[in-house]
């Protein structure tokens, strides 16, 4: 039976979420204060349901906790406070590596918790023992034995101008067939090559498998341009431009083949010795995007400084602009800025005609995501 735990200081509170959730089929229980929240926490918890305004520990203190602990499985913020505040918890919980299902006003009805619970949750997967990690999945040496033994593999997204529908691009996604745990994507693991040090292995190996696959697509008039990611870690090497300008050119590929995307945080953490190593990458022919705009730091600096054309826009602002007026405002003044600048923007995660019908309406150009088309083989992309 899958087991839910809620810490509330408001025993009514309490009260009410176990009773809507054993209704659900929970083996539920409550805690008023946050000892005993933590005492009974458990390895095999499903859900948590967390009130953010505690007396001794408010919310923030304990996803923190959650995060420090590992917890893998979902969470169910309630709060009497605004939209907005329910609104950056989830955002910090998320980029703690933790997982909302959703987030409540009080006061809730039993009605909708008990709707709630029984929804399946549309956030990524949790392991099953609701605890990331322990099992040497992505320790240093399976690394390794993962690029030794063949075991990456690039899948591609295809990219496609709003207006005539036509392919402008792919991006390309590192996939991990793990042996024992089937196919991961790159979120899983990209991490752990940066912490081993191996991440420049895996960004040559990507590349050269990139080189071969255009190869095999058969676009050697019509050169379509692959976008993927390099690490800022990558950038602290100021023979980077001219490293991969040398191994693209002994695979008979172009500079202008590629473009770079860079997080706008990393950029942040890494600009000082950054800036050398963009500048000329352009230089090179090399194209640059800044990738997950709108969710890093000191945005108006990264414009002002990086010699980037192209902006991502990041998919939390794709998804929400229709139904938030804030994140539509952002992707509008986003676009506008972005065009004043002479830069073309890139809409990541698609997933509604809707969505691409406003996208278009805005004047964005480029647009990726599920509705348009899945990642996939290189064989599965369209020829034009």
């Amino acid at each position: 039976m899958k087991r839910l735990l809620v810490l509330d200081d408001d025993p009514d509170m309490c009260a009410l979420v176990v009773s809507a959730a054993t209704s659900a089929g929970y083996q539920a229980a409550s805690s008023t204060d946050f000892g005993g929240f933590t005492a009974s926490l458990a390895p095999d918890t499903s859900v948590v349901v967390l009130d953010l305004m505690m007396p001794e520990v408010d919310g923030i203190q304990v996803l923190r906790y959650l995060s420090s602990q590992n917890y893998a499985s979902d969470i169910i913020l309630i709060s009497g406070y605004d939209k907005k505040v329910l609104k950056v918890a989830g955002q910090l919980a998320e980029a703690l590596g933790l997982n909302i299902r959703a987030s409540v006003q009080k006061p809730v009805s039993l009605t909708s918790l008990r709707k709630i619970l029984t929804k399946r949750s549309d956030t990524k997967q949790a392991s099953p023992t609701g605890v990331r990690g322990g099992d040497g999945s992505t320790d240093p040496e399976s690394l390794r034995r993962a690029i030794a033994d063949d075991q990456l593999f690039v899948h591609y997204q295809p990219q496609y101008y709003i207006e005539t529908r036509k392919l402008a691009g792919v991006e390309a996604l590192v996939r991990w067939r793990h042996p024992t745990m089937g196919i991961l994507p790159a979120a899983v693991f990209v991490e752990a090559f940066e912490t081993s040090g191996l991440i420049d292995e895996l960004t040559w190996l990507v590349i050269k498998k990139i080189l071969a696959d255009k190869k095999r697509w058969g676009f050697t008039n019509n050169r379509i341009a692959v976008s993927l990611n390099i690490s800022t870690r990558s950038l602290r090497d100021l023979s980077l431009p001219e490293k991969l300008l040398s191994v693209i050119a002994e695979h008979g590929g172009q500079p202008s083949d590629f473009i770079l995307e860079i997080t706008e945080s990393g950029l942040v953490r890494e600009l000082h010795t950054a800036l050398d190593v963009l500048a000329r990458m352009r230089l090179k022919g090399f194209g640059l995007s800044i990738d997950d705009f709108g969710t890093g730091y000191a945005m108006m600096q990264q414009l002002q400084r990086v010699p980037a054309r192209e902006l991502k826009l990041d998919m939390s602002f794709t998804h929400s602009m229709l139904h938030d007026e804030s994140a539509n405002i952002i992707v509008r003044k986003t676009l506008e800025l972005a065009h004043d600048l002479d830069m073309h923007v890139v809409a990541e995660g698609v997933e509604t005609g809707e969505q691409l019908r406003a996208l278009a309406e805005y004047g964005c150009e480029v647009a990726q995501g599920h509705w348009l088309g899945r990642p996939g083989p290189i064989e599965a992309l369209p020829k034009s």
